[in-house]
């Protein structure tokens, strides 16, 4: 019997238990009209009979009846409940005292679970697994959850109106298929205009991703008042302050949902399919990607027209504001 928290099955059990002892039907027109397999409903009679196993069900004065039949029916309990879903314990079970342990050890190290694990092994000679410190830790409530998607210091995402007011910014990683050697477009879009500026370099971190920014301002002719990017390594903190010092705030997109991101997301694709392509090899220098980009931005940025924009071009929409 699968265990529910349904509260009419008692009293479904019971008119399905009276239609086989009191009316005397069969098992199988029984479970027919309850919908259960007749396997069911004579399991059903088991915990009927255990349930009122101290009801006398026959009658000495009439030992030619049927054992059962009507004979105070009316006196036995009819309702079996369902039974609870509750586990039962397990000899494997981890001791109390460990348990203990590992709460202390967490309320003490204030670490994550791994730490806790790495310290009972270590220092407490315990001998559990990690998915149990978890599951412990988790049951105990003594863990903060997931990281949330949104930080609590994320500021407001604004409605823009005009140039500058919100730019996007996010890396394209380019790995050499031989030499598993990595380049990254550091690239950067402005949402009114939709203006863009690319860098390509031969390495990823917070200080090139700020400067790309302020090169990106002083190329697109107009004060920028937010970037918003998502939380890689090279938006980290010292992004932040580096342009907090040129008053520009920082937004970042929630964790796991790049359409946050979707136009320099888009703008990413647009490079890859029309400009230097899915895959680089060591033998193209950065100083000509970068030159093939500035060639490319300068057609995108002039001439390109944008369905977005009413077949304008991000220059005549800078233009026009």
């Amino acid at each position: 019997m699968s265990y529910s928290n349904n509260p009419n099955l008692p009293s479904a059990r019971a008119l399905g238990l009276k239609l086989l002892l009191k009316e005397g039907l069969s098992m199988s027109v029984v479970a027919n009209k309850c919908g259960v397999h007749r396997s069911t409903i004579y399991r059903w009679k088991l915990k009927w009979l255990d349930l009122n196993k101290d009801q006398q069900l026959e009658n000495f004065n009439r030992p030619n009846r049927v054992p059962g039949s009507q004979f105070r029916l009316s006196s036995c309990s009819w309702k079996i409940p369902t039974l609870s879903s509750r586990p039962k314990h397990s000899p494997k079970a981890i001791p109390g005292q460990i348990v203990e342990l590992v709460l202390k050890l967490r309320e003490m190290l204030k670490r994550c679970a791994e730490v806790v694990w790495w310290h009972l092994a270590k220092d407490n000679g315990v001998s559990i697994s990690l998915s149990s410190v978890r599951r412990i830790l988790k049951r105990h409530h003594a863990v903060n959850g997931r990281k949330k998607r949104v930080r609590p210091d994320n500021p407001k995402r604004p409605v823009v109106a005009s140039p500058g007011e919100l730019v996007q910014t996010d890396t394209v990683y380019y790995i050499c298929p031989i030499t598993k050697k990595r380049r990254y477009v550091y690239a950067v879009i402005d949402i009114y205009t939709r203006m863009t500026y690319a860098e390509c370099h031969d390495r990823i971190g917070p200080v090139i991703a700020g400067q790309v920014i302020l090169n990106a301002e002083a190329k697109f002719g107009f004060k920028v008042s937010m970037v918003q990017a998502d939380n890689g390594l090279e938006f980290s903190r010292y992004f932040e302050r580096r342009l907090k010092a040129h008053s520009i705030l920082i937004r970042h997109s929630r964790l796991h949902r790049p359409n946050d991101n979707a136009h320099i997301e888009r703008f990413n694709r647009t490079i890859q399919d029309e400009c230097l392509g899915r895959y680089i090899t060591y033998q193209t220098k950065t100083t000509e990607l970068q030159t093939k980009l500035d060639k490319y931005l300068e057609f995108y940025n002039t001439k390109r027209v944008h369905l977005s924009l009413q077949y304008r071009t991000p220059l005549e929409m800078l233009q026009s504001s």
